[in-house]
């Protein structure tokens, strides 16, 4: 639909959309109308497009560098080696208290965040539980103010996680997700949100969305490191200049392919 338009409203639970030649109205289930406010999707039409490529896995294989370009950018400072992550809108007061961290996630966002666990515990030394959102959501399980929630989510509509999420909410510890789709419902409902701009993923098999995941992740790991005081500039400057190595190692490996 991005050859059509990139205006998009996002409807709640109880609401829906009558679609008429002039355009849209929206109501709840109970017949009142409702004002909706439109959103403009950054991504342009050539993004679902296979741009010569035989299939869009593999288009998606080969965009990697740039992903993990823009998931970094304006993200790291080669200057002073600070992550900047204001834009997540989680206090660093709140990361300093932070005593425990659970990732929720299904599928590739799974796999991506079991990275996260050791790279948060390596970083920041803080422990980290990894869990099936599938499985969570049915557990009766312990979580306080002091813990940090994090969802992961390519679509952020993953049925499972976004169950998982609305039941721990109701413990009210702090919530982040990491998505890539903008104004998804599960980016909607976190405290704070982390977007990997990865752009339209079509191919079934996670590629690049997989790989923008794991950068965020190490980002997110660092943050909480320099905010804790457990990684000092040296070694902020070391991993920033690694972390942009990453994109031209992959244009290296895939030019070989």
């Amino acid at each position: 639909l991005l050859s059509y338009t990139q205006k998009i409203v996002f409807l709640e639970d109880g609401e829906m959309a009558v679609i008429e030649p002039r355009g849209a109205k929206f109501f709840d289930f109970k017949g009142k109308v409702l004002e909706k406010k439109v959103h403009h999707l950054s991504w342009s039409p050539l993004m679902a497009e296979k741009s010569g490529f035989k299939h869009f896995m593999l288009k998606e294989i080969f965009e990697q560098p740039q992903v993990v370009r823009d998931t970094l950018k304006g993200r790291v400072s080669l200057d002073s080696g600070k992550i900047c992550l204001d834009e997540i809108g989680v206090s660093p007061e709140f990361f300093k208290k932070t005593e425990r961290v659970v990732i929720i996630a299904c599928g590739t966002s799974y796999h991506a965040g079991m990275v996260g666990k050791y790279l948060i515990e390596a970083m920041a030394q803080i422990p980290v539980d990894i869990e099936f959102a599938s499985e969570y959501r049915y557990r009766d399980f312990i979580l306080d103010k002091k813990a940090l929630v994090i969802v992961i989510s390519q679509s952020g509509e993953t049925a499972d996680s976004l169950a998982a999420l609305r039941i721990i909410k109701e413990k009210k510890p702090l919530t982040l997700s990491i998505c890539n789709a903008v104004n998804s419902s599960i980016a909607r409902e976190t405290d704070g949100i982390l977007y990997t701009h990865a752009g339209p993923e079509i191919g079934v098999a996670a590629t690049k969305t997989y790989s923008a995941q794991m950068v965020a992740l190490a980002l997110l790991a660092m943050h909480l490191a320099q905010i804790k005081g457990r990684m000092d500039e040296k070694a902020s400057l070391a991993l920033i200049e690694e972390l942009g190595k990453i994109p031209h190692k992959m244009e290296k490996i895939l030019n070989q392919a």
